[in-house]
Formats: C-alpha cells, structure tokens, sequence
C-alpha cells in the first residue's frame, strides 16, 4: 500500500482514517453488532468471535508493543481479557504479524478504537433493553476510557512524526488490523 504522504507534519489520526475510512464503513455494514448482540441466539457466537479477534490481536502485537513508551499495553491487554466467551472461541488465523512496531502500532490503532465503538453499541442495546452485563468488555476502561484514548493518539502522532516511512507502516498496519478484524467479526474464515 502506498499512501500519498507529501509531509510528516499531517496530522496522523488523519491519515489513519483516510487510509481505514472505506474499511471500517464496510465493517460496520457487515457486522451488525447491536443486532448480533441483541440477538440471544446470535449472541454468544458474537462474543466468541470478538474474543478471538482480541486474542490473536493481543498475542501479535505485544512483542512489538509490550515496552513501547507511553502506551500501557499490558494494561489495555489486561482490561480486554474480561471477555467471558459462552461459546466456544471461534478459531481464526492468526493475526497478521507486524513488519515493525510502526505497523502494530496502526494494528493498535484498530484494537483501541472499538473502544469507542464498543461504547455506543453498548448505549444503543441499553436504549433497546438489551443491556447484559456479560457485554461489559465492550467497554473495559470505563471511566478512563478517554484518557487511555488519548494516550494512544499522542503514542501514534509521536511514532507519525518520525517521517513519511512510519506513517506508511502506521497505516498499513491499520489496514491489515481492519481487514483481520473484517475476517473474524464477519465469520469469514474459511
């Protein structure tokens, strides 16, 4: 993927939506969440696959970002593990190995951000009746759950800032991140 990087000083949560924006609307398409959630037939299913999602993203990226300054990923890897899966966890592939940390970083991007995802579907299935407490993990900051957002922009401007070559893998690991989350989420794994 080559992206049009004509200078280091675009902002880079810009760049990383440019790069995901057709992706993600086409995840989100895809993927009915609160549906699938509200759903109790479809429900442990869609728990299951968000769990194997987390999993092999978690498993993937700590080598690369495990020590990475400013970002806490033991702590956001800790938060997530509150997924209590009533259904088997779906196999899935692996997810796609980082070329560098600039690249998991992206592939971060992806991860973290369904915490902000996760929070509206969880207001959306409270608006429907369909609050569970078991879809907790869709929201395993809380409270925090802002400033640990904000952490991981000022990680990925700082990694960004670094020059055209990092913002390209940035976004390249976005991509591959949403592409695997599409697979998983989706049930396209054959």
């Amino acid at each position: 993927m080559q992206l049009d990087v004509r200078t280091s000083a675009a902002p880079v949560l810009a760049c990383l939506r440019e790069a995901t924006g057709d992706l993600h609307r086409r995840l989100e398409a895809r993927f009915d969440a609160v549906g699938e959630l509200a759903d109790p037939k479809r429900k442990p299913g869609a728990i299951a696959r968000y769990k194997a999602f987390y999993a092999s993203a978690h498993a993937a990226l700590a080598p690369s970002l495990a020590e990475m300054e400013g970002l806490d990923f033991s702590f956001r890897v800790r938060s997530w593990r509150s997924i209590q899966s009533p259904a088997p966890v779906a196999q899935v592939p692996d997810f796609p190995a980082p070329a560098n940390p600039s690249e998991a970083l992206g592939s971060c991007y992806v991860v973290e951000g369904s915490t902000l995802g996760g929070r509206i579907i969880l207001r959306e299935l409270d608006r429907m009746g369909a609050a569970d407490p078991e879809l907790a993990f869709l929201d395993p900051y809380g409270s925090a759950a802002g400033s640990m957002w904000r952490s991981l922009l000022a990680v990925l401007e700082r990694d960004g800032a670094r020059g055209p070559a990092h913002l390209q893998s940035l976004c390249r690991g976005a991509v591959r991140g949403f592409a695997h989350a599409e697979r998983v989420l989706c049930g396209d794994l054959a």
